[in-house]
């Protein structure tokens, strides 16, 4: 990475605030939490330029870690771009930052690695963009232990309407109910578990302008309604792992074909634990 790009990101990275202690209390009695301003306006800037860049101005496919892999959103939820940092130094200097890794720390309270990171388009639902249904994140990774993290920054005006996630509060002491994001038959994790409803309140709707973020517990169950505007829902998502989570060998692309072994942590360059 180029000296001036060091430079520039060590002044930005400084505007990433701190979470407070009533931001940390309220994580962890509902497994979310909103954070207003996290990221400067010169981060947000940036990395939707990089977004955009990468993915064009409407997004409509997937693009892997590959640079050149592009492949069609079969669940049209949204498109994304995997593993950004791996290719781009800037966003690598922003996700893996001590600023955002001290804010996955303090809601988790142990020390963490960088586990991935996605550009996120929810694309209108005129263009076939659909809701993302209830479900449960840690389900679908392999991690032997709860307490993963998604950061979550909006990155132009996310209104209700536009497909702001909404969290079923506490649903990350409930327990893990299943792999839900990925089944085919149409069938939700509230329709297996329709007590959920009624014994965890739904978060309010959301009103998120560019820089704000939610963190959620892997473990939270939590959805989000379709796009119902006329424009892409751009997001930028750091995930976040406890350092000692040990990998289960649980069939995942981010930890495909590294090499990881089973019952032991996560050890590869692409997951470093990152000190604060």
């Amino acid at each position: 990475m180029s000296s001036d790009c060091v430079s520039e990101i060590r002044d930005i990275a400084r505007e990433i605030r701190d979470v407070t202690q009533d931001e940390i209390e309220h994580y962890k009695k509902n497994g979310w939490v909103k954070l207003e301003k996290l990221f400067a306006p010169e981060i947000v800037e940036k990395l939707l330029q990089r977004a955009k860049e990468r993915m064009g101005q409407d997004p409509l496919s997937v693009s892997r870690a590959d640079p050149g892999s592009r492949v069609s959103d079969a669940f049209k939820w949204y498109s994304r771009w995997d593993s950004c940092s791996y290719h781009d130094e800037w966003i690598c200097a922003v996700s893996h930052s001590r600023e955002l890794a001290r804010i996955a720390t303090r809601l988790m309270g142990v020390s963490v690695r960088f586990y991935f990171d996605q550009m996120f388009v929810k694309v209108p639902a005129t263009k076939m963009g659909t809701e993302t249904p209830w479900h449960q994140d840690l389900p679908h990774h392999p991690f032997d232990r709860h307490g993963a993290l998604g950061i979550w920054a909006a990155l132009v005006d996310c209104p209700p309407e536009k497909g702001a996630m909404r969290f079923l509060n506490g649903t990350h002491r409930a327990g893990l109910f299943g792999r839900f994001s990925n089944r085919t038959d149409g069938v939700s994790l509230i329709d297996e578990n329709p007590w959920l409803l009624d014994q965890y309140e739904i978060s309010p709707p959301l009103d998120l302008r560019p820089g704000d973020a939610t963190v959620h517990d892997f473990a939270v169950v939590h959805c989000a309604p379709a796009n119902t505007t006329d424009s892409p829902r751009w997001v930028y998502l750091t995930q976040w792992a406890p350092a000692g989570a040990l990998y289960t060998g649980a069939p995942n692309h981010r930890t495909v074909n590294l090499g990881l072994e089973i019952d032991k942590p996560l050890l590869h360059e692409r997951f470093p634990v990152i000190a604060v």
